[in-house]
């Protein structure tokens, strides 16, 4: 995996009117599509700054490619206040958008932000976050 000590610091891009990942307060929320019940949408914190977002994505882990060959990492993961976050890239990891993340995430990946919950702090919160959202696939890869 990749971490900020070994790539250069990447570049948050919050894009034209995205505002839909931005919640109306202070926490970070998973909201549903009316219309389509699977579809979900990340909603950041309206309070987290610029520098958070920045900050966050250069503490971020690299997941796997998975089988493309890529030079960088296509999504990275990290955790602010127990909520796991992902974070995309769309222009080949010149910049990457994040948004709180629910879904699949290998036993690996889990690890590695189960053990930086624990070093922020929030691993009760954390513990919520993975029991509500997340759903473990695969071993450690």
């Amino acid at each position: 995996m990749m971490n900020s000590e070994t790539s250069p610091e990447r570049r948050y891009d919050k894009g034209e009117r995205r505002y839909k990942h931005v919640a109306k307060g202070s926490q970070p929320g998973i909201d549903f599509d009316q219309s389509d019940p699977k579809k979900w949408v990340g909603k950041c914190p309206s309070t987290l700054s610029q520098a958070d977002q920045i900050r966050l994505l250069n503490e971020a882990v690299a997941a796997p490619n998975g089988d493309r060959d890529l030079p960088v990492a296509k999504k990275l993961y990290v955790v602010h206040e127990g909520a796991i976050y992902e974070a995309q890239t769309s222009d080949r990891g010149r910049t990457y958008h994040g948004y709180p993340y629910k879904g699949k995430l290998s036993g690996a990946i889990l690890e590695e932000l189960s053990a930086m919950a624990e070093r922020k702090g929030c691993s009760d919160e954390f513990a919520i976050w993975v029991k509500t959202y997340i759903e473990r696939h695969g071993g450690r890869g």
